[in-house]
C-alpha cells in the first residue's frame, strides 16, 4: 500500500505544474506554455522508468523551467513569491495526498446520516408559491453560507432553440448546468449558466419540461449530457426554478488505514476501480469515490434479517449500524435487496458465508435506496481510501464528527 517517496513527490510536482499553468496562463506565452508541457510530459514518463536520482534531478529542472517562464520581475521579491507559490501548492497537495481529502456526498444513499444533493422545484403554475418561498438577497446569502442552499430562478430573455445541455464543475465541488443554444436565425448565442448540477436542473427544477425528444448520454468525465434537436424556447419561459441544497462535504482521513485495519460500523470512502458492475453501469472505467458504512470485515458471517443486521450469528452492536436498525429519526432499517438492483444479479454477499480475506462489505444507511455491496459485491482492500472524519460544510445538523 506504500509508494516510494520520490514517486509521491514527483506526482505532487506534476499536479503543482498543472495548477501553475492554470493560474499563470494569462501571462505566459504559447511558446513557454508548450515548453512547460513538454517538460511535464517527459517527467511523467521518467517517473515510471527512471531512478530516484534521475527523478529528483529532472524535478529540479521542471521547477526551474516554470520559474524562468514568468516575465522578468520589475520589483524585488517576485522570485521568492513564485517559490512560495510552489511550496504552498506542494504542501496543499501533500496534505490532500497523504492525510485529509475533501469529499462531497452526491446521493441520498447515506441519509439521514449524511445528506446528498437535494432539490425542490417550482413550476410556472406555482409562481405564487415560489414568491412565498424565495427570500430576499440577504437571506439568500445567509442560506448559501450556512445551509449550502442555492436559489435558482432562470427565465428566457429572448427566443432561442436548445441544442445541448452539459455540466461543468468548479473546484470539483460546485456544479453548473450549461444550456447551449442558437438564436432564431441560427446564430450561436452565449450559453446560459445555471448554478445547479445537471440532473437536479433537468429532473427537479423543471428544465425537462422543455426537452421533448432529448437524448441522454455521458461526457468523457462521466457526467450526463443531453442532446436536443432544436427545442424551441419563447422569451419569458421559466427554464428552471427552485432551490438546491448541496450535499454534505466531508474530510476523509487517508492516513488512518496505513496503521490500522478498517473497523466495522464506521463510515468510509473507497474507489470503484475494478468493481465490475459499477463500471458497467457507469459505461466507463473511470474510478469514482463512494461513501458507505462498513458493515462487514474479513471473516464475518453476514446475514440480513430485516430490519436487522446479524454478524457472526448475533445482532450487530455498533452504534452506527444500530441507529439504522432502530428505525427512528428517519432511519428505515436494513432490507435484503435495494430497489435499484443490478440487472445481472440478485442481492449477493448476503447470507452467504464468510467474507474473504482483504474484502469488506459496504451498505448505505438509507438501505432501501442504496446501491451497495448487495448489488455489486465486496470492496477490496486496495480500493480503501479512509474513514470519513468530519462534515466541514454546510454548518447544519450534520456539521462535526461523523459517527
Amino acid at each position: 500500500m506504500f509508494t516510494a517517496k520520490h514517486i509521491k513527490d514527483g506526482k505532487m510536482l506534476i499536479k503543482g505544474v498543472t495548477k501553475f499553468i492554470h493560474y499563470k496562463r494569462d501571462i505566459l506565452s504559447e511558446e513557454k506554455l508548450d515548453a512547460i508541457r513538454k517538460k511535464q510530459t517527459a517527467f511523467k514518463e521518467l517517473l515510471r522508468t527512471g531512478t530516484k536520482e534521475e527523478v529528483r534531478e529532472k524535478a529540479k529542472e521542471l521547477q526551474k523551467v516554470c520559474e524562468r517562464s514568468l516575465p522578468m520581475p520589475t520589483m524585488p521579491g517576485v522570485r521568492e513569491n513564485v517559490e512560495v507559490f510552489f511550496v504552498a501548492i506542494v504542501i496543499a497537495l501533500g496534505i490532500r495526498s497523504y492525510f485529509l481529502q475533501p469529499f462531497k456526498i452526491p446521493t441520498g444513499s447515506m441519509q439521514p446520516t449524511l445528506n446528498g444533493i437535494i432539490a425542490q422545484g417550482y413550476s410556472e403554475q406555482e409562481e405564487t408559491k415560489w414568491k412565498e418561498v424565495e427570500p430576499n438577497i440577504l437571506v439568500k446569502g445567509w442560506d448559501l453560507l450556512w445551509r449550502g442552499r442555492n436559489y435558482v430562478d432562470v427565465t428566457a430573455k429572448e427566443d432561442f432553440t436548445i441544442s445541448k445541455i452539459y455540466q461543468k464543475n468548479w473546484l470539483k465541488f460546485f456544479s453548473f448546468t450549461y444550456i447551449e443554444r442558437r438564436g432564431i436565425r441560427g446564430e450561436k448565442l452565449k450559453p446560459i449558466r445555471i448554478w445547479s448540477p445537471i440532473l437536479q436542473t433537468v429532473n427537479d427544477l423543471g428544465l425537462r419540461n422543455h426537452l421533448s425528444g432529448a437524448r441522454q448520454g455521458k461526457a468523457a468525465d462521466g457526467t450526463p449530457v443531453f442532446s436536443v434537436n432544436g427545442a424551441g424556447i419563447k422569451a419569458g419561459t421559466v427554464l428552471a426554478r427552485g432551490y438546491v441544497d448541496t450535499g454534505d462535504q466531508v474530510l476523509v482521513n487517508k492516513f488512518s488505514y496505513h496503521f490500522r485495519n478498517p473497523t466495522r460500523g464506521e463510515v468510509f470512502v473507497f474507489t470503484t476501480q475494478g468493481i465490475e458492475l459499477i463500471e458497467e453501469r457507469n459505461g466507463n472505467t473511470n474510478s469514482q469515490h463512494y461513501i458507505k458504512r462498513l458493515v462487514g470485515v474479513p471473516g464475518d458471517r453476514f446475514e440480513v434479517k430485516p430490519p436487522e443486521l446479524h454478524i457472526n450469528g448475533v445482532r450487530a452492536t455498533e452504534s452506527g449500524i444500530n441507529r439504522v436498525m432502530e428505525r427512528q429519526d428517519g432511519y428505515t432499517g436494513y432490507v435484503l435487496s435495494p430497489r435499484k438492483m443490478s440487472p445481472k444479479r440478485e442481492s449477493f454477499g448476503m447470507n452467504s458465508g464468510k467474507l474473504p480475506p482483504r474484502e469488506y462489505m459496504a451498505m448505505g444507511d438509507n438501505s432501501p435506496n442504496s446501491w451497495d455491496s448487495r448489488g455489486w459485491g465486496t470492496v477490496k482492500e486496495k480500493n480503501l481510501v479512509g474513514p470519513a472524519l468530519f462534515v466541514y460544510w454546510p454548518f447544519g445538523a450534520h456539521w462535526g464528527l461523523i459517527d
